[in-house]
């Protein structure tokens, strides 16, 4: 990790607040790390907080600059390209917790509730992959048109592809009884992981209200 690709509001502006997007190297004076990852799943990643105190940024840093407060077109291609890989972990996460439930469920396989458990969990599953592939291919590697109908169709795939995932692994640590609740078993960890999902651009509230509004031919971040 050697280089820190982040945005910063301009006030200032001689035409107006605008947002500027820019690289710094994290050796650059005024650049520190804070530890301040302490949260309830996730915890291996580290995403720390990254801290600019009286930085400079020279402008061959600069690789963007557009008005504040307004959806740009470089969003609309971040969107597209990077949402489908973020919400692919997050499949692999219930994949994960399904397959350790299914183990668990196997030794009691014959009581009436576990098949339609297994199969409940396995429809949500279903849908959290159909939500992803479906996110895979309108990308159409990487030559879709940035265009705010693909981000609204991406953001809403991640919605359905969030709260499925969600579903897969809480239905996994009721499928596999006790023994899932234990802190020893991977489902644990599992079920706190998946809910990373829900705090990817957009959360589920803010997705909503985006897409009707590109639906409805609004602004999508106006009032």
């Amino acid at each position: 990790m050697t280089l820190l690709v982040t945005s910063a509001r301009w006030d200032d502006a001689p035409d107006g607040p605008q947002v500027v997007h820019f690289v710094v190297p994290f050796t650059a004076p005024g650049v520190r790390v804070e530890a301040t990852w302490d949260t309830l799943g996730m915890r291996a990643t580290g995403p720390d907080t990254v801290v600019l105190d009286d930085v400079l940024v020279p402008d061959a840093a600069v690789a963007l600059t557009r008005p504040a407060g307004q959806w740009h077109p470089v969003w609309s291609t971040v969107v597209g390209a990077a949402l489908p890989l973020i919400m692919a972990s997050y499949v692999g996460v219930a994949e994960a917790a399904a397959e350790a439930a299914l183990a668990l469920g196997s030794r009691r396989a014959e009581r009436p509730d576990t098949a339609p458990l297994a199969g409940r969990m396995l429809n949500r599953l279903t849908a959290a992959r159909d939500a992803v592939r479906a996110m895979i291919d309108a990308s159409d590697d990487l030559r879709f048109d940035n265009t705010l109908e693909h981000a609204s169709a991406s953001m809403t795939r991640k919605t359905i592809a969030a709260e499925a995932a969600v579903d897969t692994v809480r239905l996994a640590l009721e499928l596999g009884g006790g023994a899932a609740y234990h802190r020893s078993s991977p489902i644990s960890r599992l079920f706190r992981d998946v809910h990373g999902a829900l705090y990817h651009p957009l959360p589920a509230a803010q997705q909503e209200r985006f897409t009707g509004r590109v639906a409805l031919g609004l602004d999508p971040v106006g009032d």
